[in-house]
């Protein structure tokens, strides 16, 4: 892992905040504005309208194959110290990756915030890119910092008694992602660890490039022709 391309203040700038501080919309979306509740902790974020149009399957995250895939802290709400990890699989479920992003989720600016906390809101890490078709699960250790040892993660039927603890959705080029700290499920409110991350698209792996029919046959030209040259070559030597 490295440090990611973008600054935390180019990262609110590119999401479509002024700054994650004042969360001063410059970009309208529908999406931005739930991401604002969301932060707030605001009763109606993430409504079943919402969720039931835009929530993505956190099942089907995978590598764009063509962008490093990076991971950008932008706000937490919880009392508790998480810890942010990622695996990455290949196509037959084979780990290929995996590690810690951050080991310790909080900030002297983060809505519950810790004196001692290290992360800058926007401050961002680099997976780096991957080969193949590659699977990627995010996981929090809850209060991880602390001595915690539970796992929650994308993967619900992994999580203590099968229950979902995280939430997604996508904004431009961003998929944003809400977790739950608190094993059994807590008060389901999604912000006590939120994140975006680009370079992964949701759904399946993108398809292997495949030439075009144009290209294949300029390819069986080139064959042919080059099949040709090679007879009047040795019919000239004969």
């Amino acid at each position: 892992m490295s440090a990611a391309s973008l600054t935390p203040n180019q990262f609110s700038t590119d999401l479509g905040f002024d700054n994650l501080n004042s969360l001063n919309i410059t970009k309208p979306s529908t999406s931005l504005e739930e991401l604002k509740k969301l932060i707030n902790n605001e009763a109606n974020a993430l409504s079943q309208g919402f969720l039931a149009q835009y929530e993505l399957d956190t099942s089907k995250l995978f590598w764009n194959g063509v962008d490093p895939v990076e991971v950008y802290f932008i706000n937490e709400g919880a009392g508790y110290r998480n810890q942010l990890f990622y695996t990455a699989s290949d196509a037959n479920g084979g780990l290929t990756s995996g590690g810690k992003i951050f080991d310790d989720i909080s900030s002297r600016d983060s809505k519950l915030s810790e004196s001692n906390g290290p992360l800058a809101l926007g401050q961002g890490v680099s997976l780096g890119a991957f080969v193949g078709a590659t699977q990627l699960d995010f996981m929090i250790k809850s209060n991880g910092k602390n001595g915690g040892n539970t796992m929650l993660g994308t993967d619900a039927a992994a999580n203590p008694n099968g229950l979902q603890h995280v939430v997604a959705f996508q904004h431009q080029d961003w998929i944003i992602l809400g977790f739950e700290d608190i094993v059994g499920g807590g008060d389901r409110d999604y912000n006590d660890v939120i994140f975006a991350v680009r370079g992964i698209q949701h759904g399946a792996p993108p398809a292997e490039d495949v030439p075009e029919p144009s290209a294949l046959l300029g390819i069986a030209a080139l064959g042919i022709g080059g099949f040709t040259t090679l007879r009047r070559r040795k019919a000239t030597a004969a």
